[in-house]
C-alpha cells in the first residue's frame, strides 16, 4: 500500500522512493512495513489560521509566544546547539518542544528520546503526540523498565524488589529455553500492537494492558517497536546509566549521533545524576555476606596468597564499626572518610597493596557470580550477597575523588559506608557531547548556574519566556513577623504560636480549597493538634511513608472545593500534581524551605565556591533549589488561562527574593486574602 510522507503527509506513489512535494525520503522504518493499516490522511483543524504553518507539528491555534520558542529551539537543534529554557505556566512546554523536535528531526531521519522524571510527565508527551497526528503522521511509545513491564515476572514473589541484574538473567534464561509464553508470541502480535500504538497512542501503563490482554511481552514489544518510532519517552535512567543507555541506543539502532533529546523538568537532572551515581555499603549486607560463607564448600575460599574470604569480610565489619566509634558521636551521626582510609585499613591488616587488594575484589566477584547462578539454577530469585560485596567495593575503590565524598553514617540499622557523587561530570558526558539538546523546565533560573553545573557547551543557549496568563491572576505576598529559622524560633516561643493561629485564620477566610505546605514533617506533626482543632474546614493530611493513604486523601480533596491539604515542601505535590479551574485555589507556604545541610552539600558549596567563586556555593546548593520548590509549589496555583489563585509565604526572609518571588510585603495577611477572594467572586 502507498506510504504517506513523514514531513508533510503528501500520499508517495509505489515505487517512488521521494516526497514529490518536499523531497524527504519515504519512511522505511520497522513501523511502516509491519502493518496493513493506512496512515490517516493528515488534516488541518480549522481553528488553525494561515500563521500555524509557521510551525507545522503545532496541533492547536498558537498561544501568544509559542511560535518564537519554537523557532528559537527548532534554530538551535538545527545548529547542532544546547538551548536551556525556562517557559513559565501556559506557555505549553510539551507542546512547543515535540513540535520543533519533529520539524527537525524527522527530515533528518532523526529519534526523538524524551527524558521525563515522573509518569504522569510521559503521558502528558504521549496525549500531545497524538494530538499532532491530527496534522501530520507521527509515531511514539513510553518505555519504563523491565521490572514494570515483565508479565512473567510478576508471578513471582517478592519480584518489584529483584535487583535489574536479576530480573535480566532470569528473562534471558527464560527467552532462550522459550520457556517465556509471552516472550514467543511477539513476532505473531507485533502487527496488531503496532496498529493500536499507532491508533491509541497509549501511555505505557495502557499498553502493558493491553499486551497482557493479547498474551504478549510488553518489555520486549517495546523493544521491538522503538526501532520505528519518531519519538521515545523514556525516564532520565534510560540515558544517566552508562548500562541502560547503551541497551537502549541498541534498540534504537543509533550510535547517538542521530538523536534529539529532550529532558523534561530539567531542574531535577543534577540531583538525578548525583542520585544515580552515588551509594552505600551497609552492615547488613556485609553481615548477609559473611553468614553466606558458611555455605560455601570448606566455609572458606582463598582470594590471594595469605588472604581468605571470611577473614577479608570480617576487616571490614570490624573496619566499619571502628571508624564509626571513632568518628561518630551520639549527635553527629555522619563523618567524612579521607580518601582511601578504607583502603588503607586493608593494607595494614593484610600486609598487601592496591593490585593484591583489587585481586581479592576480582576473586571474591567470581565466587558471588558462581553463587548467583547456582541460587538461580535452585528457584532462589536473587544475588549473592558476595556478589553485592564485591561490586559495591570496587566502586568504592574507583570512585574519584575530586567528584566524590566519601563517609561513614550509622542509624538504627546500623553502620553504613556512603559514598556521595557531588559532581557528576561523567555522568553528563553523554549529555553534552550530544549535538541538540532541550533542557526545558518551568522553574530552571538562575540559567547560568544550570550550564555551570551541568559543564554545558560555551554557545549553549538560554532563553526565558514568562507566562502568557494576566498577571493580576495571582497574587504571592509575604509576612515579616514571622520565620521558620530554628535559632529565632528557639529564642522566641511566640513566634510557633503566631504561626499555627494565622495558618487558622487564613484558612478560615477562604470558602476555596487550600494547600497548606510546611518545612518538614516535624513541624505539621507538632502544630496539627492546633490546626485540627481551629480550622473549620474539612482537612486532609500528606502521610509521611503511608503513599496510598495520601492519594486517597489527595483525591478526596480535589473533588471538594472548600477542603484544606497539609503537605510538606518539595515533595510529589508541590511539583509533581496539577491542579486546574477551582481544585486549588490558595496556598500557604510555611517558611522557606532551606535544605538541612548534610556533608555531600557542605561538599558540593565548598566546590563550587572554589570552582565559580566565593557565595557561589551557598547560592547554588541552597538558595536557588529553595526558590525552585517555592516557585514549584505557587505554580500549583495557575495551570490555565481562566484560573486565579493566592500564595502567602509566611516568613520574613522571602525579603531576600522579592523579584525571583513576584511577592509584596503584607501587614495584613488575613485581611489581603479575605480581600483578594471577595473581590473575585464580584
Amino acid at each position: 500500500m502507498a506510504p504517506f510522507c513523514e514531513n508533510c503527509g503528501t500520499l508517495v506513489l509505489p515505487g517512488k522512493d521521494r516526497c514529490p512535494d518536499c523531497g524527504t525520503y519515504v519512511f522505511t522504518g520497522a513501523l511502516a512495513g509491519m502493518t496493513e493499516m493506512t496512515r490517516p490522511e493528515p488534516s488541518v483543524p480549522k481553528t488553525v489560521d494561515a500563521s500555524q504553518m509557521k510551525a507545522p507539528y503545532l496541533p492547536y491555534e498558537p498561544r501568544p509566544s509559542q511560535l518564537g520558542i519554537i523557532n528559537d529551539i527548532r534554530n538551535a537543534f538545527d545548529a547542532g546547539k544546547h538551548i536551556v529554557v525556562e517557559s513559565g505556566t501556559g506557555t505549553g512546554k510539551t507542546i512547543v518542544s515535540l513540535a520543533a523536535a519533529l520539524e527537525h528531526s524527522k527530515p533528518r531521519g532523526k529519534k526523538i528520546v524524551y527524558l521525563t522524571r515522573t509518569i504522569s510527565q510521559s503521558d502528558q508527551v504521549m496525549r500531545e503526540l497524538k494530538a499532532i497526528s491530527s496534522l501530520k503522521p507521527v509515531t511514539g511509545i513510553a518505555v519504563t523498565g523491565r521490572g514494570k513491564s515483565c508479565l512473567l515476572m510478576r508471578t513471582m514473589q517478592g519480584y518489584e524488589n529483584l535487583p535489574p541484574q536479576v530480573l535480566s538473567s532470569l528473562c534471558e534464561d527464560k527467552k532462550s529455553k522459550r520457556a517465556c509464553p509471552y516472550f514467543n508470541t511477539l513476532k505473531d502480535r507485533m502487527a496488531d500492537v503496532e496498529s493500536y500504538c499507532r491508533r491509541e497512542f497509549p501511555k505505557s501503563d495502557q499498553l502493558d494492558r493491553y499486551c497482557e490482554s493479547i498474551g504478549t511481552c510488553p518489555y520486549e514489544m517495546k523493544k521491538l517497536l522503538m526501532k520505528g518510532v519518531d519519538v521515545v519517552v523514556a525516564p532520565y535512567v534510560h540515558i544517566l546509566s552508562e548500562d541502560i543507555r547503551t541497551n537502549l541506543l541498541n534498540n534504537l539502532d543509533s550510535d547517538g549521533e542521530n538523536i534529539t533529546l529532550v529532558i523534561d523538568e530539567a531542574h531535577n537532572i543534577v540531583d538525578a545524576a548525583r542520585e544515580q551515581e552515588s551509594f552505600t555499603i551497609d552492615m547488613r549486607t556485609v553481615q548477609a555476606a559473611l553468614d553466606e560463607c558458611s555455605t560455601l564448600k570448606g566455609g572458606d575460599a582463598p582470594l590471594t596468597e595469605g588472604v581468605n574470604l571470611k577473614p577479608f569480610l570480617n576487616h571490614l565489619r570490624n573496619a566499619m564499626r571502628s571508624l564509626a566509634n571513632e568518628k561518630l558521636t551520639l549527635r553527629d551521626r555522619e563523618a567524612l572518610l579521607e580518601p582511601k582510609e578504607l583502603e588503607m585499613s586493608f593494607f595494614d591488616r593484610f600486609v598487601i597493596d592496591r593490585k593484591r587488594l583489587e585481586i581479592c575484589i576480582d576473586r571474591m566477584e567470581d565466587i558471588g557470580e558462581t553463587r548467583t547462578e547456582m541460587l538461580m539454577e535452585h528457584g532462589e530469585n536473587r544475588v549473592s550477597e558476595l556478589l553485592d560485596i564485591a561490586v559495591l567495593l570496587r566502586r568504592w575503590m574507583m570512585t574519584p575523588d575530586d567528584s566524590f565524598i566519601r563517609a561513614i553514617k550509622a542509624d538504627d540499622e546500623g553502620e553504613k559506608l556512603h559514598a556521595a557523587c557531588i559532581s557528576p561530570s561523567d555522568v553528563t558526558s553523554f549529555l553534552r557531547k550530544t549535538k541538540g539538546v532541550l533542557h526545558m523546565s518551568g522553574t530552571l533560573q538562575p540559567l547560568e548556574q544550570y550550564v555551570r553545573t551541568m559543564g554545558l557547551p560555551s554557545d549553549t543557549i538560554t532563553k526565558i519566556y514568562p507566562s502568557p496568563f494576566p498577571k493580576d491572576h495571582l497574587k504571592v505576598v509575604y509576612m515579616g513577623n514571622v520565620t521558620t529559622k530554628q535559632e529565632e524560633m528557639r529564642n522566641d516561643p511566640s513566634i510557633s504560636s503566631r504561626i499555627h493561629r494565622y495558618i487558622a485564620k487564613m484558612c478560615n477566610a477562604v470558602d476555596r480549597n487550600t494547600l497548606v505546605f510546611f518545612p518538614s514533617y516535624k513541624m505539621m506533626r507538632e502544630m496539627r493538634p492546633f490546626l485540627e482543632g481551629y480550622v473549620k474546614k474539612k482537612m486532609y493530611w500528606e502521610e509521611p511513608r503511608q503513599l496510598k493513604r495520601t492519594l486517597q486523601s489527595l483525591d478526596a480533596f480535589r473533588k471538594g472545593r472548600d477542603g484544606v491539604f497539609f503537605s510538606v515542601m518539595g515533595g510529589s505535590i508541590a511539583e509533581g500534581i496539577d491542579f486546574p479551574g477551582d481544585e486549588l485555589c490558595f496556598a500557604i507556604i510555611v517558611g522557606i524551605p532551606y535544605p538541612p545541610p548534610t556533608l555531600e552539600s557542605k561538599a558540593m558549596s565548598a566546590l563550587y565556591d572554589e570552582k565559580f567563586g566565593s557565595g557561589k556555593g551557598w547560592e547554588y546548593v541552597s538558595a536557588a533549589p529553595t526558590l525552585r520548590k517555592m516557585k514549584q509549589a505557587i505554580g500549583r496555583l495557575i495551570r490555565t488561562e481562566d484560573d486565579r489563585g493566592m500564595a502567602v509565604i509566611m516568613d520574613k526572609r522571602a525579603a531576600r527574593y522579592p523579584k525571583e518571588l513576584d511577592a509584596v510585603l503584607t501587614k495584613d495577611p488575613v485581611g489581603e486574602v479575605a480581600a483578594f477572594f471577595s473581590d473575585w467572586d464580584r
